[in-house]
C-alpha cells in the first residue's frame, strides 16, 4: 500500500463512518408526522387560520391522479380553495379536476387553461396562470402527485405563523408502484435523500426547499420578484426559498411528511429521473454536490477497501453494519417497506449517477430535452410538451 493512496482513502472511509454515524443520529431525533397518523398531533393547533390558496399545476394522468387531490379536498381547515392549471385544452388531467368538482360541489375547485409562458420552466408557466386566479394571500404550492392527511393544511399554515419563516417546506415519502425500478427510486428518496436533508437540516440552517410544499404569503412572492425572478430556473423550489432567505426570512422544514407515488416503469425512465435530481442540487449547491459522495457510503469504501490493504476490511464492515442499522431505523421512522438489497442497488448506481451529473449537460423533463447552463438556467431542445 502506498501511504500517499491509503492515507487519502483511509481518511475519505473514516469520513464515510462518521457521515453514517450523524445521519443516524439526526433519524432518530426525528419526529415525523405522517398522513395517516397527523390526527393524532394535530388536535391542540387552532383551525382559525388564513384563508389558502392551493396551487395545483398539472401535466398528464398517470393514474393516480384523483386520489393524490382527492385527499387536498378532504381538508380540516375553514376556508380554503384549490385552483388547478394546465396548458393544453385536452390535457388528462381536466377529467379528473372535473370528477372533482362534481363529487365535491360546495368546495371552491377551480381550473385554468393558460399558454402562458414566462420562461423556460414549465412547471413555473403554469403557476403563472394558477396564481392570477388566486384570492387569497396564503398560498400553498404542491406537485400534482403528492398526497397528504386531513390535517396537513392546518399543520403547515400553524408553522407559517411565524413572522420570521418566508416559506414552509417538507419532506415526502416514496411509495413505489409495482415495478422494480420504482423501488429502487424510492430506495433512493427514502434511504439517501431523505436523510442526508435531515442531517444538513440539522448541522445548519435549512436551506432544502422542495415542490412537495412551498407554503408562503402572497407578499413574500411579490418581495421575491414574483413568478418571473424563477422562471427559467430548474430548481424553482430551492429558489422560493433562497429568494426569501435573501430578505431575511428563515425557509422552515416542517415535520409533516407527504406521500408520493414514484412509477418508474424501466431503466431508462429511473436512471433520467434520478439524473434530473441530481444535476438540478449540482445547479444550486455545486460545492455541497461535489460532496456528496460522502452520502453513497458503502460503495465509496468497497472502492477505497483496495488501497487500505489488510485493513480495507475494517471500515468497509463497520460501513455495512451502519449502513444496515441505518436502513431499517429510516424505515421503521417512515412505516416503509423497503429490501435491504434494493437499497444498496440504489446506493451503488447513486454514486455512479452523482458521477455523471458532474459533467451532465441536458436533463430530460416531461418530454422535453433541456440545456442546463452553469448558472442552473434551463434552456429547451424541443418544444414538445411544454
Amino acid at each position: 500500500m502506498c501511504w500517499w493512496i491509503g492515507g487519502p482513502a483511509a481518511l475519505l472511509s473514516l469520513a464515510a463512518v462518521v457521515y453514517l454515524l450523524l445521519a443516524l443520529q439526526a433519524i432518530a431525533r426525528w419526529h415525523p408526522v405522517l398522513p395517516e397518523r397527523d390526527a393524532a398531533v394535530s388536535g391542540d393547533i387552532l383551525c382559525d387560520g388564513p384563508g389558502v390558496s392551493v396551487l395545483k399545476p398539472l401535466h398528464g394522468d398517470e393514474g393516480d391522479l384523483y386520489a393524490a387531490l382527492r385527499s387536498f379536498c378532504v381538508q380540516d381547515y375553514p376556508a380554503f380553495e384549490i385552483v388547478f392549471g394546465v396548458q393544453r385544452p385536452d390535457d388528462p388531467a381536466v377529467t379528473v379536476v372535473q370528477r372533482l368538482q362534481a363529487e365535491f360541489p360546495a368546495l371552491a375547485l377551480r381550473w385554468v387553461c393558460t399558454e402562458t409562458r414566462i420562461g423556460s420552466n414549465p412547471k413555473v408557466n403554469n403557476l403563472a396562470g394558477i396564481l392570477a386566479l388566486c384570492r387569497y394571500d396564503t398560498l400553498v404550492i404542491s406537485d400534482a402527485d403528492i398526497s397528504v392527511g386531513p390535517h396537513y393544511l392546518r399543520q403547515i399554515c400553524a408553522s407559517l405563523q411565524n413572522r420570521d419563516v418566508g416559506v414552509v417546506t417538507c419532506l415526502y415519502r416514496a411509495r413505489p408502484v409495482a415495478t422494480f425500478w420504482s423501488r429502487v427510486l424510492a430506495g433512493q428518496v427514502n434511504g439517501l435523500f431523505l436523510p442526508s436533508v435531515l442531517l444538513a437540516a440539522r448541522l445548519g440552517p435549512n436551506i432544502f426547499c422542495g415542490g412537495a410544499t412551498m407554503a408562503l404569503r402572497r407578499r413574500t412572492l411579490e418581495a421575491i420578484g414574483g413568478l418571473p425572478r424563477l422562471a427559467n430556473q430548474l430548481a424553482d423550489d430551492y429558489w422560493f426559498g433562497a429568494y426569501s432567505r435573501q430578505l431575511g426570512q428563515a425557509t422552515l422544514l416542517a415535520d409533516y411528511v407527504v406521500d408520493t407515488e414514484v412509477r418508474e416503469a424501466n431503466f431508462r425512465a429511473f436512471y433520467q429521473h434520478a439524473l434530473r435530481w441530481s444535476r438540478t442540487t449540482r445547479s444550486v449547491q455545486p460545492l455541497g454536490h461535489t460532496f456528496s459522495f460522502l452520502t453513497y457510503p458503502l460503495p465509496l469504501v468497497l472502492l477505497l477497501a483496495p488501497w487500505m490493504g489488510l485493513w480495507g476490511g475494517v471500515p468497509l464492515g463497520v460501513v455495512l453494519l451502519l449502513r444496515l442499522v441505518y436502513h431499517r431505523q429510516i424505515m421503521h421512522k417512515l412505516s416503509a417497506d423497503g429490501s435491504f438489497g434494493v437499497a444498496l442497488l440504489g446506493e451503488f448506481l447513486g454514486l455512479w449517477i452523482w458521477f455523471h451529473a458532474l459533467f451532465a449537460r441536458h436533463v430530460a423533463w416531461r418530454g422535453s430535452q433541456f440545456a442546463i447552463g452553469a448558472d442552473g438556467r434551463m434552456d429547451g431542445h424541443d418544444g414538445a410538451k411544454r
